[in-house]
């Protein structure tokens, strides 16, 4: 079985066509098992539950679904700095989503579609800041992959300038409206970018044999993860021009997801070689100053985190034994 990337579950897809042809590609990569062996969980699964699970402090689990559609990935959360507001995007089965959540004595939660205009196909948003600036990514006719940013309604496409670049995904935008992502080239390998301003910069961990940015906080720190030259999967924090590794104690396969501006990391591991190709076992994680936290939802056969916000609220999903897929918000 392939692997998928956590942070853009709701983007595997685009993600694999990017470097198709590639077995090693970061298109492949992540933590979460095959796509197709997967059943999303229906309009009618959709509740809230309250749950302690293990290592971790209490949670209060509000299952998220885009009303009438087949799945529903939750996949970027903003970081309420500036905000109460709690606002997470993701993907549906007819393209993106935006979802407010009203945490008061009863949750609601309000959805909208957000999809790029008049693009054949809709890969999917994948993060917004306290701002409502949205980030995302789609195909067009001839089967190319874009990014884009959406601002006051007002689409902007998002591709990197790279001599020799074939797709471009935007994965995430910080309240400057800094955006990273990913993109491939003509031998499909992945390496992640940077836009500050209209300035692109690409990036690479260094001796990696392919890099994945997935998250940036408003004080520039970045994470993701990448493949080293052995074909092993580490996730990286980039800080002040610094490259550190992420991995917890044990993982043989780690992907940072999410980070949050105190500087709290999230995402998934395995500790086993049948977890790193099935996922089976995987776990979510938390590192906050160096201190690992594993989070699992407890029962489920995997979980995964892909982002967290300033209040320490994660987003996620886990997988069932009847193969069900079901996204989440946790708030501690």
């Amino acid at each position: 079985m392939t692997k998928q990337t956590l942070k853009h579950f709701a983007v595997s897809l685009a993600l694999s066509a990017l470097a198709l042809g590639s077995s090693a590609s970061l298109a492949q990569s992540g933590p979460a098992s095959k796509l197709p062996a997967r059943h999303p969980a229906s309009a009618a699964q959709a509740a809230s539950q309250n749950t302690q699970t293990p290592g971790a402090s209490s949670y209060t689990y509000t299952l998220l679904s885009f009303p009438g559609s087949l799945y529903t990935y939750a996949v970027g959360i903003n970081k309420g700095a500036t905000t109460s507001k709690i606002e997470i995007v993701g993907s549906q089965s007819q393209g993106g989503f935006l979802v407010g959540v009203t945490e008061k004595k009863t949750v609601s939660e309000a959805y909208q579609a957000v999809n790029y205009p008049h693009a054949p196909e809709q890969v999917g948003a994948s993060d917004i800041n306290d701002l409502g600036e949205i980030v995302g990514s789609y195909i067009d006719s001839s089967g190319v992959y874009h990014g884009y940013e959406r601002s006051s309604g007002k689409f902007t496409k998002v591709d990197v300038p790279f001599a020799g670049a074939t797709g471009t995904l935007a994965v995430a935008i910080n309240d400057s409206g800094e955006v990273v992502g990913s993109w491939t080239d003509s031998s499909a390998a992945s390496h992640g970018f940077t836009l500050i301003g209209s300035t692109y910069a690409s990036l690479d961990y260094p001796g990696a044999a392919q890099t994945t940015a997935t998250d940036i906080s408003s004080d520039g720190e970045i994470v993701g993860y990448y493949i080293d030259v052995s074909g092993v999967y580490h996730g990286y924090s980039l800080s002040g021009g610094t490259y550190t590794s992420v991995d917890p104690p044990g993982s043989v396969a780690t992907f940072a997801t999410g980070v949050n501006d105190d500087g709290e990391i999230v995402g998934a591991y395995c500790t086993t070689s049948e977890c790193s190709s099935t996922s089976a076992g995987q776990q979510g994680f938390l590192m906050n100053g160096g201190v690992f936290t594993p989070i699992a939802v407890p029962g489920e056969v995997e979980t995964g985190l892909s982002d967290i916000n300033d209040n320490g609220a994660v987003i996620g999903y886990y997988q069932d034994a009847a193969g069900l897929v079901v996204s989440f918000i946790a708030t501690p």
